[in-house]
């Protein structure tokens, strides 16, 4: 019994990931997606304001370096148990909305 559990628990948790995968992605690549979206209100924030811009760009560059310095030989990181986690609760999300509104 215990170990039917534990395969019902794993396949639970790989269909929530790829229905969060696949509406995450359907959202993002869409036509007027959240992708083009995103790109549209970057391109008009970097040619409004060049300097927010140029701040954010540096920014984000040394937060990326600094997150590349802290990783250790031997330690793992909880970021890609945070990632099944936030995959899964887009997955609870995107079926619950198809069951409820039939869209994805």
């Amino acid at each position: 019994m215990k170990q039917f559990l534990t395969v019902l628990e794993s396949l639970i948790t790989i269909v929530l990931v790829l229905a969060g995968l696949a509406g995450i992605s359907y959202r993002t690549f869409r036509d007027g997606g959240w992708f083009m979206q995103g790109v549209g209100k970057m391109a008009d924030a970097y040619l409004s304001y060049p300097l927010v811009g140029l701040a954010a760009t540096v920014l984000a560059v040394l937060a990326i370096r600094s997150w590349h310095g802290r990783r250790q030989l031997g330690h793992r990181s909880k970021i890609f148990d945070y990632l099944v986690y936030l995959f899964m609760a887009a997955g609870i999300y995107f079926i619950g909305s198809y069951i409820l509104t039939g869209k994805f």
